[in-house]
């Protein structure tokens, strides 16, 4: 390394100085890589996309097993529309256990004004919990809900079913 020259004016030495002090002083430290994330979807435990196939598999199988019953059960109701949306499950990273899962739902119901022929319409979401119990990995989560009618069997932990959580959100 070299020493910057002597200079007749003091700017030009605390100029040096500051810059010795940055030559001593290194690279700044870097900053620490960020935290890995407590939880993760489902379809990311343990790595990303591990569980795609078996989760949308799943999803399928809830949604066709839904539109089954909805005629008779649920649909029956103030709505005639409907519609699942997204189903998610949130797991602890560490542990591979199931903390929630929610699947969201829409309906939608529109009339005619007789008086004005304007639509009137009512769009209401919700977003139904499955009960898990306290312990439950994802593995027996999927293991549990394996088979052609995943709705109707039960859930780890709980002796409930998905029917029976849907009942409970969407009346």
């Amino acid at each position: 390394m070299t020493l910057p020259l002597p200079s007749r004016h003091p700017s030009d030495a605390l100029a040096a100085l500051i810059l010795l002090a940055l030559a001593v002083a290194g690279p700044a430290a870097a900053s620490p890589p960020p935290a890995a994330p407590l939880h993760v979807d489902l379809v990311d435990y343990p790595t990303p996309q591990a569980n795609w196939s078996a989760f949308r598999d799943l999803r399928h199988r809830l949604e066709a097993g839904f539109d089954d019953v909805c005629p008779d059960t649920f649909c029956e109701g103030e709505y005639t529309d409907y519609q699942p949306l997204k189903l998610r499950c949130s797991v602890e990273r560490a542990t591979g256990r199931v903390n929630v899962c929610g699947w969201a739902f829409a309906a939608s119901e529109l009339r005619v004004d007789p008086a004005t022929g304007a639509l009137q319409r009512q769009q209401p979401t919700w977003l139904c919990h499955f009960p898990t119990g306290g312990g439950t990995t994802v593995a027996a989560l999927l293991a549990a809900l394996d088979g052609p009618q995943p709705l109707f069997q039960r859930l780890p932990g709980t002796g409930k079913t998905v029917f029976e959580a849907l009942g409970d959100c969407l009346r």
